[in-house]
């Protein structure tokens, strides 16, 4: 048996090495692609607690059909509003957090006030970068749990823990960015779906390989972005 560390609970060795192995995993995926399951992982808890709740109201009523009845409405209703309400939560704590520093290091409670309503602001204009963040900081802290219930140096833990952090969030935040930049350009071109894909993409090369420069007759090459040819022995378009 042994401990785990930090929760005063005992394990058999291999169980404990199983969860941080998990923890791990689990830090990982959450650091590199929390954004994208985010939403998913709210709906479902929500629609849990939503049918938890509908059912006990139903069953109370004595009928078991009645209870499965309001649970099915209650879950559908608990998915959405769980969304909101993590996005809400997540704002409310960047506020109180901004509130809380800014009054102790100014002393000013009217100050702490102010930025954190900044703060609520600002993180529920962008929640989709503040999910990113935090969850990648979430995934962080999984991943250096694990490594610390795997027993490896400390040191080496924290380096785990800040580069998951780190190389978590900077992946989110161009995976967001490359998002953003797909939307606009599909928002410029006026279309949306296969048509977009299509739309935004380079012109296709025209059927003429090998084309020859009318004043050098050397071989010229077709610039995709310009939908032009160019000869190198020139260096003119066609």
């Amino acid at each position: 048996m042994q401990e785990i560390p930090g929760l005063g609970v005992e394990l058999e060795g291999q169980w404990l090495t199983l969860v941080a192995i998990v923890l791990v995993v689990m830090g990982l995926l959450t650091a590199f692609f929390g954004r994208r399951v985010w939403k998913q992982v709210m709906s479902f808890a929500g629609a849990v607690i939503g049918g938890v709740f509908g059912y006990s109201i139903g069953a109370s009523l004595g009928d078991p059909i009645m209870g499965l009845v309001v649970a099915t409405l209650c879950s559908m209703i608990g998915a959405g509003v769980m969304v909101f309400v993590a996005k809400l939560g997540l704002s409310a704590i960047a506020g109180l957090i901004a509130f809380v520093v800014v009054a102790a290091v100014l002393g000013s409670p009217v100050a702490g006030l102010i930025a954190g309503v900044l703060a609520f602001a600002l993180t529920l204009a962008y929640i989709e970068a503040a999910i990113g963040m935090v969850t990648a900081i979430i995934g962080g802290l999984l991943v250096g749990i694990g490594a610390l219930w795997l027993e490896f140096d400390m040191l080496f833990v924290l380096l785990a823990l800040l580069a998951v952090m780190v190389l978590g969030g900077a992946y989110q935040m161009v995976a967001l960015k490359n998002e953003s930049e797909m939307k606009r350009r599909m928002r410029a071109v006026g279309v949306s779906g296969p048509v977009a894909a299509v739309a935004v993409s380079p012109p296709p090369a025209p059927a003429i390989p090998g084309r020859p420069c009318p004043r050098c007759n050397a071989e010229m090459k077709y610039m995709v972005e310009y939908n032009r040819y160019y000869c190198l022995r020139c260096q003119q378009y066609e």
